[in-house]
């Protein structure tokens, strides 16, 4: 079956109510104004037998005519109608005019005291149809006119919203944002456009859930096939540069320092990998934060003081008010990913600023910042503009604190350098 075909039938049914609709306004419009001309016709012959009854009753009144059945007869000839003197009904007859059936009937008092009545079949003389009145076709043309403009402004009114509708349809759910979607207009056609942009913003989400679910597929099966393959030779290389640490002279121990260093730094970088590709359940237990960013501090004094980098602490004695729980272990793994990524940016030295307040936590540095295109992609896995860098200490780290249910967000500095900061739920 098409699956445009529950589209085309409802296009259909707008297209026929429009047009019945418009049809139907037409039909009633026109009726309407042929009685009202036919009325009009119709008082038009009523008042013409009027006029030429009430002149007749004036010239049999001023030649003072006998007022006999003959007389009655030649007048009715010459008038075309028929024409009858009655006595007085005791009621004025002046001008007095009624219908019986198709019958016109108009009466005038004689100064003789009788009545004189004039009868005309109706349609007979002096009414013109419907269809032979200029000004009757003159208004139904016009009216007709009106309706067709009338139809082509209704029809562009509500096609034109519709064109636009279906002109935005193939961008739903694509990269970039539909366009040309109507915000003024029927509000049911803005209600359709909301809900077309609600359902593109669902769909970008769900794609990128996908994506994002993909490639923790991807890097699950890397990330376990690299283990196997990496973990027993990087632990034979430690256990072996730890025997010769021990039986080489002082002037080698530094080389097998440098190999124990290495090794333990691989092992490391692999075990980032197993946790972000299959993350472990978060162990919710009260934290404390200052320990937990001395131990992360201690851990990378060596980098820190390499690099010339010092890392300092700025505690809100309010945060006591509002503890945090968490997975100990996971949240260190944070501090520490924070903390080296404000390291490596400063290559030529400088300070790093941890920053505790209430439900907050904000790392700053005095580093170069983040870029537009890492800004706009923060936490995406792969993306790092450092040389070298496997972009996963960002998104381990987001991994883990939307595991705890907080945020994390990126931002850069005023003066200079990068604030990431952590909201705890």
């Amino acid at each position: 079956m098409d699956k445009n075909r529950p589209f085309l039938i409802k296009s259909r049914s707008l297209s026929v109510w429009l047009a019945v609709g418009v049809g139907a306004f037409v039909l009633v419009g026109s009726l309407a104004m042929m009685g009202f001309f036919q009325n009009l016709s119709r008082a038009e012959e009523v008042a013409a037998l009027q006029s030429l009854g009430k002149t007749n009753a004036l010239f049999l009144d001023q030649n003072k005519l006998p007022q006999t059945d003959y007389m009655a007869g030649q007048l009715g000839r010459v008038m075309g109608a028929e024409v009858r003197f009655v006595e007085d009904g005791g009621k004025p007859a002046d001008g007095l005019a009624r219908r019986e059936g198709e019958m016109i009937r108009v009466g005038f008092a004689l100064q003789s005291g009788r009545e004189v009545w004039f009868s005309r079949k109706a349609g007979q003389q002096g009414a013109i149809p419907v269809w032979k009145r200029l000004d009757a076709r003159l208004a139904l043309g016009g009216f007709w006119a009106l309706s067709l403009v009338f139809s082509l402004w209704l029809g562009r009114k509500v096609t034109r919203p519709l064109a636009k509708l279906e002109a935005a349809l193939p961008g739903i759910g694509g990269d970039e944002a539909p366009r040309g979607l109507p915000e003024t207009g029927p509000r049911e056609i803005v209600s359709l456009s909301a809900a077309l942009r609600e359902t593109h913003a669902s769909l970008v989400e769900e794609r990128d859930r996908r994506r994002h679910a993909e490639r923790l597929a991807l890097l699950g099966r890397m990330a376990t096939s690299l283990a196997h393959e990496v973990r027993n030779p990087v632990s034979a290389i430690r256990l072996h540069a730890q025997l010769l640490e021990r039986v080489c002279a002082p002037t080698e121990r530094e080389s097998a320092n440098l190999i124990v260093g290495e090794a333990g730094r691989i092992e490391a970088l692999v075990n980032q990998w197993l946790r972000y590709a299959k993350p472990e359940p978060v162990k919710m237990l009260p934290v404390d934060l200052p320990e937990l960013v001395r131990e992360a501090r201690q851990s990378l004094g060596p980098q820190a003081q390499h690099a010339g980098v010092g890392i300092r602490e700025e505690i809100d004695p309010a945060w006591k008010n509002h503890p945090v729980n968490g997975d100990r272990e996971r949240l260190r793994q944070v501090l520490c990913n924070l903390l080296l990524n404000a390291i490596q940016s400063m290559p030529t030295g400088g300070a790093v600023t941890v920053r505790i307040s209430p439900g907050a936590l904000q790392v700053e540095d005095q580093g170069g910042g983040f870029s537009e295109k890492a800004l706009a992609r923060f936490g995406e896995p792969f993306l790092s503009e450092r040389e070298g860098g496997m972009g996963l200490g960002l998104a381990v780290s987001k991994e883990i604190i939307e595991s705890h249910g907080g945020k994390i967000a990126a931002t850069n500095l005023p003066g200079g350098g990068a604030c990431l900061r952590i909201a705890w739920p």
